[in-house]
């Protein structure tokens, strides 16, 4: 039987399975207007065909410049689909057996689209397809502006990214940052988290794309509650003081940053906890640490 998700090689596939992905290829062709049945899509856009490539740089003719404007025309045609069609088919992967492909919508995809085109990055690639497939699973999860926010990242950047969310503690239902540089007083971590290469410029860099606001050397405050668990991986932290808020340090996380949390698996570092519970005895909260049975 021929299916639309034969398009992208999926192998063996269960049928409740194979109904989710014709779902999630329907909403995206109607989307973009494309035809993406093996049967109505060009094979010299799938598979780049070397032949006609070859015949037209071997028009007559054809003007040569023509020629070359044609040739690379179709050359960055069938790369940028071969892009978009990598990312689908990394975004099947993690798509839910419930998810919602109707309600995502069609400017969403528009846009989100034309700004995977050009990704060739094996690492941004994956983390395009965990956006896409979490539209998907839950519409309205992403916004455009994480998605423009993607585009002028690149792997570099998403590396520095990944630095910030270890330093990511939860306290329900929030994701905190908790990352103390300095405030030029009676805390200065400035070698210890270079040596962690976190670097002044890192923090310059992601507070100019949105995904972080660095505050330096005043730190960011929260309302204290002493009866709410601080968790890391698997470890439970209770601060226990009079203060009515505490110092959460000099980076916090705009919604665009905590966006791309959702989907950027945290490294959990026991040299970052020590960071912040040496910084929590300084300012007065008696931090107790407990390890607990499983991963948060």
């Amino acid at each position: 039987m021929e299916n639309k998700y034969n398009l992208i090689d999926l192998g063996n596939i269960s049928e409740p399975a194979a109904g989710v992905v014709n779902n999630f290829i329907d909403k995206i062709s109607s989307a973009l207007g494309w035809m993406v049945t093996p049967k109505n899509i060009k094979p010299a856009i799938i598979e780049a065909n070397k032949s006609i490539i070859e015949e037209i740089s071997n028009r007559q003719d054809i003007n040569p410049i023509e020629r070359a404007v044609i040739v690379n025309n179709c050359k960055k045609i069938v790369k940028e689909y071969k892009n978009q069609i990598n990312i689908m088919q990394i975004a099947i992967e993690h798509l839910n057996p419930n998810a919602k492909s109707k309600e995502v919508k069609d400017d969403w995809i528009t846009f989100f689209f034309d700004k995977v085109k050009d990704v060739t990055e094996d690492d941004m690639k994956i983390i395009w397809g965990k956006i896409l497939a979490g539209e998907f699973n839950e519409p309205g999860t992403y916004t455009k502006r994480l998605l423009h926010t993607m585009s002028i990242m690149d792997s570099d950047m998403a590396s520095t990214f990944k630095k910030i969310r270890s330093s990511c503690f939860y306290r329900e239902p929030q994701l905190l940052t908790f990352i103390y540089r300095t405030n030029n007083h009676n805390i200065d971590n400035s070698k210890v988290y270079r040596n962690l290469g976190m670097i002044f410029r890192d923090f310059r860099e992601l507070d100019s794309l949105g995904l972080i606001e660095y505050r330096y050397p005043n730190f960011y405050k929260l309302q204290n509650d002493n009866k709410k668990l601080i968790y890391y991986g698997n470890k439970a932290i209770k601060l226990t003081c009079d203060k009515k808020v505490i110092e959460t340090g000099n980076v916090s996380l705009t919604e665009v940053g905590k966006q791309l949390c959702r989907i950027t698996e945290p490294e959990y570092d026991d040299r970052i906890l020590d960071i912040c519970v040496k910084a929590w005895k300084i300012l007065g909260y008696n931090p107790i640490v407990k390890q607990i049975e499983n991963d948060r």
